[in-house]
């Protein structure tokens, strides 16, 4: 993982990502499956991505955490969650 500057900010580039995922690499099927569950990279830093999104999106998959975009039905459930995570 890489720091930025003296802000702490820790990122994960793809090439790392991909290979913790068990990918040989930041290919194809790596981005079909970050489009798959919503893990995007951090604007502005194409090949970087911030690994509590990662961690988030991973959970949600597995069903640990409830979705936070209200695909449960209940958009202000989806916002109660929002708000609760600031």
């Amino acid at each position: 993982m890489g720091s930025i500057g003296a802000l702490g900010i820790e990122l994960v580039s793809s090439e790392e990502l991909a290979g913790r995922l068990g990918y040989s690499g930041p290919n194809a099927a790596f981005r079909d499956w970050c489009v798959s569950l919503r893990i995007t990279p951090v604007p502005g830093r194409r090949g970087f991505f911030d690994p509590a999104l990662v961690r988030r999106r991973l959970d949600e998959a597995q069903g640990l955490t409830p979705a936070m975009d209200g695909a449960d039905g209940s958009l202000v459930a989806a916002r109660r969650a929002r708000r609760a995570a600031r």
